[in-house]
């Protein structure tokens, strides 16, 4: 089993990561439903959901959302915010999805990407999500930019959160980002690893060429700046379907 099936599924990557900025992503995804001007009544996709707090934000935006999450237990949480134009779905990335040439926007937030071992499976995602989109359809990949994370990258450090103290180690190798958390709850000793594929702005660039998309922009954080390949710490693709 993929180290991505287990602690997405884990309780404990929600405790160690419950400090993510919702305000900040809410913000995000409005500023850029401003940005690309789409219709309040469009069909929108978010691949990858998570635990659907940004499907949410979308579906009161007035679009209609399909959202998936490989985890069936993030699927479960997210059902609760379920509505006639709220609907969520258990889905991996790679396989094709049940509805083609329908969606005015995809969006695949927050680095929920880059998990795979095979390039050849992330050009099977890039594939599968274009085919999603309508002809002029609009596809949002928002990813981490690896100059930057590699140049402000914590090796070491101890996070303490509901009791817990979380281990981490930070390194790359061989073209992946790996972080090793280590902690210890109930007198049980827990041990995950992850590993994100440092991808670059060019290979992404090439999956999108493959798959029927056009280059419209990049933008370099969650307030819309312009791109710095250094010093931004996003890599926001924008890409229309041909």
């Amino acid at each position: 089993m993929k180290w991505f099936s287990t602690w997405f599924d884990s309780p404990y990557y929600h405790i160690l990561y419950d400090q993510r900025d919702e305000n900040e992503a809410s913000s995000f995804i409005k500023a850029i439903h401003q940005k690309l001007n789409t219709p309040q009544n469009a069909h929108v996709l978010d691949a990858a959901c998570g635990q659907g707090r940004h499907a949410k934000t979308l579906k009161e935006l007035g679009y209609k959302v399909d959202a998936f999450d490989l985890s069936p237990k993030n699927i479960e949480v997210a059902k609760r915010f379920s509505t006639k134009n709220l609907t969520f779905f258990v889905h991996d990335l790679r396989d094709s999805l049940p509805l083609a040439g329908v969606y005015d926007l995809v969006c695949n937030f927050f680095t929920s990407f880059g998990y795979f071992d095979l390039k050849s499976d992330n050009q099977a995602a890039f594939h599968s999500l274009s085919a999603s989109l309508k002809p002029g359809g609009v596809f949002l990949m928002d990813f981490f930019n690896p100059n930057y994370v590699l140049k402000h990258l914590v090796r070491q450090e101890t996070v303490i959160k509901q009791g817990i103290s979380f281990e981490i180690h930070r390194w790359a190798e061989d073209g992946y980002l790996y972080k090793s958390i280590d902690f210890k709850d109930q007198d049980l000793v827990h041990h995950f690893e992850e590993k994100v594929e440092l991808i670059s702005q060019s290979d992404f660039m090439d999956y999108a060429l493959k798959s029927g998309l056009s280059f419209t922009g990049i933008l370099g954080d969650y307030q819309l700046n312009s791109f710095d390949d250094q010093n931004s710490p996003r890599m926001i693709f924008l890409w229309t379907k041909n």
